[in-house]
């Protein structure tokens, strides 16, 4: 529909514009890490219990997976591209969403992205890229604007990414989102709206899983 309106649609995945993730993709691009095998990820936080917050409550969408389970899974869509299996584990809360989802996802070559989200737990929030050659440690909390070392097998730190940027670093989603308009285009690589919707897939996968139906399904 934005399309055939030529509107501009950009999900607020705002991590992807991050200043830290901008170099993690020129470190995997100039092949830094060597051959990918993995990707271990969190996204924990303690929310309220209350029936009618709108992470506990099945009639507002609630439950981890959709509101704290993308963040890592387009993470993994980031790095790997579209999964081609997808294994998941999950525990309900008292008002029958997603409390806590364990997700695996699988590429072909062997690689796996491994992510944990909890509603209920304050997790530590970090991100680990193992690769052949280095591996990338995200320090906490790796969907604001952060730090990261890149390592050798040895443990020898090869580089180390500091930035001190204030707020949750929606302002570089924000940039993003006035040059498409200035430069009349409906969508930019770094997260296509045809990205979106299949991201939206694997969610949609997962549920299945988990058997997480929502009102009106």
């Amino acid at each position: 529909l934005a399309a055939s309106k030529k509107l501009v649609v950009l999900e607020a995945m705002w991590t992807r514009w991050m200043p830290h993730m901008i170099r993690i993709r020129e470190l995997l691009s100039e092949g830094a890490l060597g051959e990918l095998r993995s990707l271990i990820v969190d996204h924990d936080q303690k929310i309220s219990t209350d029936p009618q917050h709108r992470l506990q409550n099945p009639e507002l969408g609630g439950g981890a997976l959709l509101d704290l389970g993308i963040y890592p899974i387009s993470f993994a869509w980031d790095v790997f591209g579209e999964p081609s299996s997808i294994y998941a584990l999950s525990s309900p809360t008292p008002t029958g969403v997603d409390q806590n989802d364990a997700i695996v996802l699988g590429y072909p070559g062997g690689a796996k992205a491994i992510m944990n989200t909890v509603l209920d737990a304050a997790g530590p929030n970090t991100a680990v890229l193992v690769g052949t050659e280095a591996r990338i440690e995200i320090d906490p909390t790796w969907y604001f604007p952060t730090s990261f070392s890149l390592i050798g097998p040895d443990g020898t730190v090869i580089e180390r990414f500091e930035q001190a940027v204030p707020g949750r670093g929606m302002q570089f989603q924000a940039d993003e989102l006035e040059r498409l308009v200035a430069a009349g285009e409906l969508g930019g690589t770094i997260l296509p709206p045809a990205q979106t919707v299949a991201i939206m897939g694997t969610l949609d996968r997962v549920r299945e899983q988990i058997g997480l139906r929502y009102p009106g399904e």
